[in-house]
């Protein structure tokens, strides 16, 4: 088992993983046309050295500071915040973008380490407090989505950052926050609640249950408890990602019983989970990633501007309800974990394969054909691709968070999976049908054709209750 884990980690981690991009040597700060300045410099996280961006009004010196902390998703790709920081800086605060961890620093889209992502994190803020352009005192961290736990985490392991924000964060754990978005997404779209679980959590929890679900078990719950910093948090009115109304309650308690005194939990209207405007938190045709909705800019710059004022208090917005009320996930039995789904996709594939490579070896040795059904080859040929576009397709699930289902929904069913229970029906009459020919012509069955029936036949004993598991038999 844990063989069948290292090797697919490994694959995996070898396909997703994004190549590192060469680091930058410090260069000159050069204005800009907008009237602000950037800087390329190099901060050290452990035995890493980091390439990073500051961006700041020109002139700049003893300003506010603020480190933007990726979301999910392997690194460089320093200018996925670059939007933010520029807004930022436009507003008055010194921003830094850095490069995220890739494949080679240990982190995937199956992998990754919380501790690390926070001390870099930290390491990027103290950096960033060595630079003239930013008041040392007044330096912080804001993590977007994923990144919410990371400087969570990161404020529980040092001082550095004089206060935290979080936008789109969540106070679920990762698999968690990931079952609710890929549950609500479903209902969202009209799937029927009987597939919730199939297509929105089960395989969530196989990944968990061999360790290949990146980050799983994160609870931002005890470290925000701890918080003694000013906290902002910041999340969508739309946010189809993380359920905004169960964080804020979340972090609420979280703070209120370690005693903050000074925090704010915001909500801001009419956008996405980027802080970007939308009329549902879908993308419409006039979507734009970096158009960063004012009243989110406002609201944080203004926020911190108030710190660097000596303001203090206590704000929380009226908490949305949410349409699914999230939950952990479940463990899974043993025949729901991962390497589990692993060798049943293997046991298919020899019981199904068995019907025509006993045709080919007999061809071969020129014996003459075995006896043959359209009932026969209808059980092979499905019974060879069901299992595989059946995981194929609850994987996609979870690699898109069920937002692109690759079909209109029909009869409360993605129209792939709608195709998938047809053939699983089909695969059954056909079986039936095979095991009353067999039965039949019994009497004059060569070994080879009762050996290859045998494998069709049980092939489908096995594909049944695989097949009602993963919500093939509702």
């Amino acid at each position: 088992m844990a063989s069948l884990s290292s090797t697919f980690r490994a694959t995996a981690a070898a396909l997703l993983a994004v190549a590192a991009l060469a680091l930058a040597p410090p260069a000159p700060a050069a204005a800009q046309e907008s009237g602000l300045v950037e800087t390329e410099v190099t901060f050290r996280s452990g035995d890493r050295e980091i390439g990073a961006t500051i961006i700041a009004p020109e002139g700049a010196q003893g300003l506010p500071g603020v480190v933007f902390v990726h979301g999910a998703g392997p690194g460089p790709a320093r200018d996925k915040y670059r939007a933010n920081a520029e807004a930022f800086a436009e507003a008055g605060i010194v921003a830094m973008v850095y490069d995220k961890r890739g494949a080679e620093d240990g982190y995937s889209q199956i992998d990754g380490s919380i501790a690390d992502l926070a001390d870099d994190a930290n390491a990027a803020v103290e950096a960033l407090r060595e630079r003239p352009e930013a008041n040392p005192e007044l330096v912080g961290l804001h993590g977007h989505s994923e990144g919410a736990w990371t400087v969570i985490e990161a404020a529980a392991r040092s001082d550095a950052a004089a206060f935290v924000i979080t936008s789109g964060g969540s106070g679920l754990t990762p698999e968690a926050t990931q079952a609710w978005m890929n549950r609500s997404e479903l209902a969202r779209q009209g799937v029927d609640d009987r597939l919730g679980a199939p297509l929105g959590e089960r395989f969530i929890a196989a990944l968990v249950a061999d360790d290949l679900f990146r980050l799983a078990g994160y609870d931002p719950v005890p470290p925000l408890t701890e918080l003694d910093r000013p906290f902002l948090g910041v999340f969508a009115e739309f946010d189809l990602n993380t359920p905004s109304g169960p964080t804020m309650e979340r972090y609420r308690d979280a703070l209120d019983a370690g005693g903050n005194a000074n925090y704010a939990l915001r909500v801001i209207p009419g956008v996405d989970h980027r802080m970007v405007p939308t009329v549902d938190g879908t993308k419409g045709e006039d979507y734009d990633r970096d158009n960063l909705a004012p009243a989110y800019v406002e609201t944080v710059t203004g926020w911190i501007h108030g710190l660097a004022a000596g303001e203090s208090s206590v704000v929380v917005d009226p908490i949305p309800e949410a349409a699914i009320e999230p939950g952990p996930v479940a463990a899974p039995s043993w025949f729901g974990t991962a390497n589990a789904l692993f060798i049943a996709l293997g046991l298919f594939a020899v019981l199904f394969l068995a019907y025509p490579v006993t045709a080919l070896v007999r061809r071969i040795a020129r014996r003459g054909p075995l006896e043959a059904t359209w009932a026969s080859r209808t059980v092979a040929v499905i019974g060879l691709l069901l299992p595989l576009l059946t995981a194929g397709y609850v994987g996609w699930t979870l690699m898109s968070g069920a937002q692109m289902l690759l079909g209109p929904v029909v009869l409360g069913r993605p129209l792939p999976w709608l195709v998938l229970e047809t053939a699983a029906i089909v695969m059954v009459l056909a079986a039936v049908t095979l095991g009353v020919q067999w039965w039949r012509r019994r009497a004059r069955l060569s070994g080879g054709s009762r050996l290859r029936f045998t494998a069709l036949l049980t092939g489908v004993a096995l594909l049944i209750p695989w097949g009602a598991y993963w919500g093939l038999v509702l």
